[in-house]
């Protein structure tokens, strides 16, 4: 039988991909940063893309790896939605960060929970990294990313 392993990465470590200083626009980001994760606020209206690096295992133990699952702890009020999640991996040293996994269009709202996704059985190259799309769509919209994770199998 072969080790498993899930590594996680912690909710403070998330970014946020459109900023003022990127777009030049104020989409009313407001981030806080705490103990129990990322609060995550912006202006009804607007969306955004949030990443969380994961810790990455390509080799354990001189095997390889595969990875087969990801998680995401989050909370989300009734004024925003999850609508996106997707997974890369960065193989090479190349730019490029291909999906490996892409949930489609989602509606995640007004949940405490942790979503599951079932990454493709393949050997792991590179980092992963999880992008999840927000919509603010009241006034009050929020979303408190408590953690990602990901489990990783050594080949045998």
């Amino acid at each position: 039988m072969s080790d498993t392993f899930q590594f996680w990465t912690h909710g403070v470590s998330v970014i946020p991909e459109y900023t003022k200083e990127y777009t030049n626009h104020d989409n009313g980001l407001y981030m806080r940063r705490a103990g129990w994760g990322a609060q995550v606020r912006q202006k009804k209206g607007t969306m955004n893309w949030f990443h969380l690096a994961i810790p990455s295992a390509t080799k354990l133990d001189d095997d390889n790896v595969d990875h087969y699952h990801a998680w995401l702890r989050v909370k989300v009020n009734n004024d925003a939605k999850i609508e996106k999640v997707h997974v890369r991996e960065a193989p090479g040293p190349q730019s490029n960060s291909s999906i490996i996994y892409n949930s489609g269009a989602i509606n995640i709202t007004g949940q405490d929970t942790q979503l599951s996704f079932n990454l493709p059985d393949n050997r792991c190259k590179g980092p992963l990294v999880m992008c999840v799309k927000v919509e603010f769509e009241g006034d009050k919209g929020e979303v408190v990313f408590a953690g990602a994770g990901a489990w990783f199998e050594e080949w045998t």
